[in-house]
């Protein structure tokens, strides 16, 4: 594909609607800030998670109407159950759970779709999940084949790849989870999946808070965290994501003023290659696998340090993916061999020039 021809596709993305969503944008107040104090206090509660505090895999059963919620999918209509942490047996927390998600939610593409807990937050005091509210848990959508289970492991480890880049991300906690099905139909099985922080802890714990919007101007992120967010997508060779419209994408204003993106969903990407995943037909790729650059054209961006700073974490996510044993050697070694191809491009400043700098999307001026 020719610069040009990139350049059109490029401005197609962004430039339709997008000047008349800015001033709408524009026009919206931000939210009265909370205190100094407050924000701290949030921030250290925030930290201190014990969910998120340990790395180790966390052993609990769901005992809930799995049936029900494997059948009807509502997004909207929770059922009661419990969630137990280590062996099953005792009384456990008192959990609603409902389904949640797009495109594994749909019965045409999963056969178990995502699901989120909504613990009843004084219950939850003195145990792991003290402090939690609404956790969205991400387990295979295909409950009998084993190459899916895999598919949550890379994931997993896409959210942990990005963490060790910003701690503006959201945490997560391996879970070896055992659906329990109150009425006895659905046949008991452990898995494994994770649990993902909530928009609001991620927000607390980076002194900051969600922030909802339509639709936020690229020029007005944070410029470095924009810029890190679209080189970490063109790493993991994710295109199922928007920044601007918030698609996979989530956005937390900070006390000091600044707005950051923060991205989320990575099963469409190419280091996952879930066997369901495609790219959109409007991006000019033909497998999830062949990366392309969605980041914007920003020169406030310092892209000497943002190279140097992914180069940095280099031997890091080597040893996380070396670390995981549940991962299938033949995934973790195409895995690194997919980031492998990401860093040369980093350490060739003429693969660099072509492959980001020169195919940056264009964006008018808000």
């Amino acid at each position: 594909m020719t610069p040009a021809v990139r350049s059109r596709w490029c401005l197609l993305t962004v430039a339709v609607g997008a000047l008349a969503a800015a001033r709408s944008a524009a026009a919206q107040e931000d939210p009265a800030p909370p205190t100094p104090a407050e924000i701290s206090e949030r921030a250290v509660r925030a930290q201190d998670s014990p969910l998120f505090a340990a790395p180790d895999p966390l052993s609990i059963t769901l005992r809930a109407d799995i049936r029900w919620l494997r059948d009807e999918r509502s997004d909207v209509d929770e059922t009661e159950g419990t969630i137990t942490v280590g062996e099953p047996g005792g009384s456990g927390l008192p959990v609603k759970v409902r389904a949640r998600g797009n495109f594994r939610r749909d019965k045409r593409n999963c056969n178990f779709p995502p699901l989120r807990l909504n613990f009843a937050t004084k219950s939850a005091e003195g145990t792991v999940f003290e402090g939690q509210d609404k956790l969205k848990l991400v387990a295979p959508c295909h409950d009998a084949r084993d190459n899916y289970q895999q598919y949550v492991l890379q994931e997993y480890l896409a959210y942990r790849v990005f963490e060790l880049l910003t701690p503006v991300a959201y945490r997560t906690r391996l879970v070896h989870i055992t659906f329990d099905d109150v009425n006895g139909r659905y046949d008991t099985r452990t898995k494994t999946a994770f649990l993902i922080e909530s928009d609001e802890m991620m927000a607390e714990r980076n002194r900051g808070e969600a922030s909802e919007w339509d639709f936020f101007h690229p020029l007005r992120f944070d410029s470095q965290q924009s810029a890190l967010v679209a080189l970490f997508q063109y790493m993991i060779g994710n295109t199922d994501f928007s920044t601007p419209y918030f698609h996979n994408a989530a956005l937390i204003r900070r006390d000091d003023g600044a707005y950051l993106p923060v991205p989320y969903d990575f099963d469409f990407s190419g280091v996952v290659n879930a066997g369901y995943a495609t790219p959109d037909p409007s991006i000019p790729i033909r497998d999830v696998r062949e990366r392309i650059f969605r980041g914007f054209c920003d020169e406030r961006v310092d892209h000497a340090a943002l190279r140097r700073h992914f180069l940095s974490r280099r031997d890091a996510v080597r040893s996380l993916y070396e670390g995981m044993q549940e991962l299938e050697a033949g995934g973790r070694r195409s895995a690194l061999e997919y980031y492998d191809k990401f860093y040369q491009v980093l350490q060739d400043d003429k693969k660099y020039e072509r492959e980001i700098l020169r195919s940056c999307i264009e964006i008018p001026s808000p």
